[in-house]
């Protein structure tokens, strides 16, 4: 009789829920207020499913393998590491390009969602900075927030700065060229463009075709930022427990699978490089990891408020780590750190004139009226933002997670853990009631927090981590088919 793990179990249990939830059309989401709707058109290219279905399954076959020649053949192992990470990219580009037919080609689908001023608007802002200039754009920032389209009004300004430097370099003519979008889907794009945005203002400009080619450029950025994000995501786990079914597990996890291309890939990277800085600093205590974990805190700032939560679960738990271990953090360095985390708003302050406290007070004001927490059920919301986060963690991080929370509850409560932090900072923001929905995307930054150590937990039979990989991943597909997670407008 075969038995399998306490978290293969688990992972197979939540398969099943959300398998009858999407068959029994269960609403993802609270009625009424806000869900995730189902797709209206659900044509996928049956080729495209073939081959994801078929990478998936290699991966999946690879997991088996490779956790069998783990302590056998290392010459082996360093194969099955190449083959895991190959086909853990065939398996996320083909979700990312699998769009409906209605939405199809996939690089079209992807510079409107990039260029859209509803699904994001922060491309419209990059434009909006290029015409008045950096200076005048930062020095005016707090007094134009209030009339910003959605998401940008409730942002700093990094997000546009970033998406305007990218553009210098795609608006090129070379770059411009090897766009895959044709005339008549530029047509098609600018049409759709022209219903979703009518002029806000009478000196409103559309885009150009070539700003329309540059979005598609930006899509591309924002994937590649979720490559890197996964590398160093598997890198750090490494640190804890190098199994090469890692690779397979952090590949499949749902949630990275769903925005790839979109600005939550660039969040997830910075969230995830500030993670394994602030891992290496405190293994290393030097004045370099001092110093990078400075510079990621200050940029993952600068492109997010919303960012100051993951970052908050970063410093408790190297505080905790701090009270708990004989060597401190020298002061110098810990000065350092908090000098750079200040850095990008003070030299903006200092040599632009930007002004953070008034842009933070415009911003908290535009996110309160745009999230609708204050009209939306408090009760209700409670319980469905865990159950929206268990979907966007997949069956497989939710049963190594839980295993390790048990154990640590167990047998080493009071131990520094940066996933009881974070698991304990979600709950009061839960809580709190701030957030009320979407969490699925919202929270996915802090799912890297708590993996990290619970991968000590991770199943040692090569067939646990077989259909722990396939059951994730395969959810994360049925899920990608049935519900409409990304779209332009």
């Amino acid at each position: 009789m075969v038995r399998f793990a306490a978290p293969t179990w688990m992972g197979l249990v939540w398969a099943i829920i959300l398998l009858s939830a999407l068959g029994l059309k269960v609403p993802f989401g609270v009625p009424k207020e806000w869900v995730w709707a189902l797709r209206m058109d659900t044509r996928f290219d049956p080729t495209l499913v073939f081959i994801t279905v078929g990478a998936l399954a290699t991966l999946s076959g690879l997991a088996f393998w490779a956790t069998n020649q783990q302590k056998r053949d290392g010459k082996k192992v360093r194969t099955a590491i190449v083959a895991l990470l190959l086909f853990a990219s065939i398996f996320r580009i083909c979700i990312a390009a699998m769009v409906p037919q209605s939405w199809q080609p996939a690089p079209v689908f992807w510079a409107l969602v990039i260029a859209s001023p509803v699904a994001t608007s922060f491309y419209d802002e990059a434009r909006n900075l290029e015409q008045q200039g950096l200076t005048n754009y930062l020095r005016h920032y707090h007094e134009q927030l209030p009339s910003k389209p959605v998401h940008a009004a409730t942002h700093p300004p990094g997000l546009p700065m970033l998406f305007s430097a990218w553009r210098s370099l795609v608006m090129h003519p070379v770059a411009q060229r090897l766009v895959p979008i044709d005339e008549q889907a530029l047509m098609v794009m600018r049409e759709v463009y022209m219903r979703i945005a009518p002029p806000l203002k009478p000196d409103s400009l559309y885009p150009s075709d070539a700003d329309l080619k540059a979005a598609w450029w930006v899509a591309l950025f924002c994937f590649l930022c979720g490559v890197f994000a996964l590398l160093i995501w598997v890198w750090l786990l490494f640190q804890v427990n190098p199994n090469p079914s890692l690779i397979a597990l952090s590949a499949t996890t749902p949630a990275m699978l769903w925005w790839q291309t979109t600005v939550d890939s660039i969040h997830l990277l910075s969230i995830i490089t500030t993670s394994a800085s602030a891992f290496y600093w405190q293994r290393t205590r030097s004045i370099y990891g001092a110093t990078l974990t400075g510079l990621m805190f200050g940029i993952s700032l600068w492109l997010a408020f919303k960012n100051a939560i993951p970052l908050a679960c970063i410093a408790f738990w190297l505080f905790w780590k701090n009270l708990r271990e004989e060597k401190r953090f020298p002061v110098n360095q810990v000065a350092i750190a908090i000098l750079l985390t200040v850095a990008p708003y003070l030299l903006a302050w200092l040599l632009l004139g930007f002004q953070p406290l008034a842009t933070f007070k415009a911003a908290s004001a535009a996110h309160h009226a745009q999230a609708g927490a204050h009209a939306r059920s408090y009760l209700p919301w409670v319980l469905v933002n865990f159950a929206d986060f268990g979907m966007a963690l997949g069956g497989a991080w939710l049963g190594i997670i839980a295993a390790y929370l048990w154990a640590w509850f167990r047998e080493k409560r009071w131990q520094p853990s940066l996933c009881v932090t974070t698991l304990v900072v979600l709950l009061l923001i839960d809580l709190s009631g701030l957030v009320r929905g979407e969490v699925a995307r919202l929270w996915m930054v802090f799912i890297p927090l708590m993996s990290l150590e619970a991968t000590k937990f991770l199943p040692s039979r090569p067939l646990d981590l077989l259909l722990l990989t396939f059951v994730q991943g395969g959810m994360g597909l049925a899920l990608h088919i049935q519900l409409e997670f990304l779209r332009p407008f």
